[in-house]
């Protein structure tokens, strides 16, 4: 019997982030991958949309073994209004 042995070669985050626009509001972030799950803030994303601020994200964790993504993790970064929860996509 062969064995198929796949390396973790990082994370795909998906999520929404939490956004300063007209009263506030989320967005859906653009995917982003990233080698340690501690820098996942530093690459939070409005989209490519350009709002003012980013208060926070809700980002699920996907580790990525050589380009197949298993769900890891929900986190929850930064400030998160009751509208983005409401409107996680």
């Amino acid at each position: 019997m062969k064995t198929l042995a796949l390396k973790l070669t990082g994370y795909t985050i998906k999520g929404v982030a939490d956004v300063k626009i007209w009263g506030g509001g989320c967005i859906e972030m653009a995917d982003f991958s990233v080698l340690k799950i501690k820098r996942i803030k530093e690459y939070l994303n409005d989209g490519g949309f350009g709002y003012e601020k980013i208060n926070g994200a809700i980002c699920h964790v996907y580790r990525n073994y050589e380009g197949t993504l298993v769900y890891s993790r929900t986190l929850y970064i930064g400030k998160i209004s009751e509208n983005t929860y409401a409107n996680e996509f």
